[in-house]
């Protein structure tokens, strides 16, 4: 196998639509945007590889890599063949050891999941992605404000740490994230961070403090983000067997996206 960076995707056309087309294999990044893989070549901090085999294509793959952060994420990766991923993973273990790589891969492309597997990668929970249809759910919404300084440490406090987009880095990034509180009596009862600079915008995490559940706060703040994201799309990835989530996204407007479903996998790079 043969790897190579690449700054334009002409020539691949055929492998491309060939796997995009398969279920087993189709990426659902691209499948959702294709634009994460056409317009990768523009972006500072992506890059673009093609895996050869006996000079034809047998992946094609793009990373976002950020060295400050020590962090890589795949955000497209397309191939039928394990040994083609299996040379891509080899290069960025070796050119980045000791980085975070996160991937999100088809479930059913074992092309993907092996790899990782073998390198004792942890998955997520199976992920359904939905997309909101436009309207504005007709709930109340005066409890909830954008994020200021008045709230920034309760909000830091009450924030998921488990995850890549602490308070912290949504606070670091906030040219490209929308934070909305619920607040009563002074107090955050809930938050939803949301990209706000895209044209299709995703929820990144919505959450409400367990004793005040079930007081309407999800379903205001979900409405004030649909608001705000006019007239831009909104989409949420949730987990695929989590139906009362499920059911607060539907009843929030959102449809499921059938064929689009994801699992998360991660690791640490080391040098093999």
């Amino acid at each position: 196998m043969i790897i190579q960076a690449i700054r334009s995707f002409e020539g691949y056309e055929d492998f491309i639509a060939e796997l995009a087309a398969d279920p087993a294999s189709s990426d659902p990044h691209f499948t959702f945007d294709k634009d994460n893989l056409y317009r990768s070549t523009e972006r500072q901090d992506e890059f673009a590889f093609v895996v050869l085999e006996n000079g034809e294509p047998a992946g094609l793959f793009v990373w976002l890599v950020l060295p400050d952060d020590r962090y890589i994420e795949m955000i497209v990766g397309l191939t039928k063949k394990e040994e083609a991923f299996a040379a891509m993973l080899l290069h960025m273990e070796n050119t980045y050891p000791g980085f975070q790589m996160d991937f999100v891969l088809n479930p059913s492309n074992a092309a993907i999941s092996r790899p990782l597997a073998l390198r004792g990668a942890a998955f997520e929970p199976e992920q359904q992605k939905m997309i909101h249809n436009g309207s504005v759910p007709g709930v109340p919404t005066d409890c909830v404000e954008l994020l200021s300084e008045k709230w920034a440490r309760q909000y830091c406090e009450l924030h998921n740490k488990e995850t890549y987009w602490t308070a912290e880095r949504i606070l670091a990034n906030r040219d490209s994230f929308r934070v909305l509180l619920a607040v009563a009596e002074g107090r955050v009862q809930g938050y939803l961070d949301v990209t706000s600079c895209h044209d299709v915008n995703e929820i990144y995490d919505l959450f409400v403090k367990p004793e005040a559940a079930k007081q309407g706060y999800e379903a205001a703040l979900l409405a004030k983000a649909v608001e705000l994201n006019r007239p831009h799309q909104l989409m949420v990835v949730v987990d695929a067997d989590a139906e009362a989530e499920i059911q607060l996204y539907t009843a929030a407007g959102f449809s499921r996206m059938e064929g689009q479903n994801s699992i998360a996998a991660s690791y640490r790079a080391e040098t093999v």
